[in-house]
């Protein structure tokens, strides 16, 4: 299996969430008995956090061992790689936010998707109107400026929340139909129209 990081996290700059899901993809290769690249190609900047998310639970995981004979990482520049190494000698943060979380009176699966919808939504409300109505489906232009607003800790906030952040847009006669529509066309419908029914 071979990952993009610029194309499986479709951000500039890949954030701490971004390497919790592809660590989830990664997961899921290995246990397929699969090997997996990484590809860091077009990668300008990057958060240590992403990297802690990514590696760091795959080590507990499976082990170092395991790691060298399954995973591969390729095209990552050198400013990157020196990134990389400081995200593994300064891991106190990290650590700090693990126990945090793990003190929580929440899921932390919600947690974690309330986190990264509301990072892409801030970044896709800050980019373009358009495209937060097309996306995310979001008409109101008040909770658009809400959301290009947020602040890191207001997110965290509302990520813990014990609740989803968003609702499907489609109704159930979509999903009991949708063997009968290609992906294209849900694409469309959806894009056009903000909502299926």
């Amino acid at each position: 299996m071979n990952i993009v990081v610029v194309t499986a996290t479709s951000s500039q700059i890949p954030q701490s969430i971004h390497g919790k899901n592809l660590a989830r993809l990664a997961r899921e290769c290995f246990a397929n008995q699969q090997s997996l690249t990484i590809d860091f190609k077009d990668v300008k900047s990057i958060t240590q956090g992403f990297f802690q998310e990514l590696f760091l639970p795959l080590v507990a995981e499976f082990g170092s061992d395991f790691l060298k004979s399954k995973l591969t990482i390729v095209n990552m520049a050198g400013h990157v790689d020196k990134m990389m190494q400081s995200a593994f000698k300064n891991l106190e943060a990290y650590f700090d936010k693990l126990t945090a979380i793990d003190k929580l009176d929440c899921d932390q699966e919600i947690y974690a998707m309330n986190q990264a919808w509301l990072i892409k939504a801030r970044e896709i409300a800050r980019e373009n109107p358009v495209l937060t109505e097309l996306i995310l489906g979001i008409t109101d232009e008040a909770m658009r400026l809400a959301l290009e607003k947020l602040s890191l800790e207001d997110i965290d906030f509302i990520a813990r929340s014990n609740w989803l952040c968003f609702t499907p847009r489609f109704s159930s006669q979509f999903i009991q139909s949708i063997n009968r529509e290609s992906p294209p066309i849900v694409e469309a419908m959806l894009g056009l129209s903000g909502a299926i029914d």
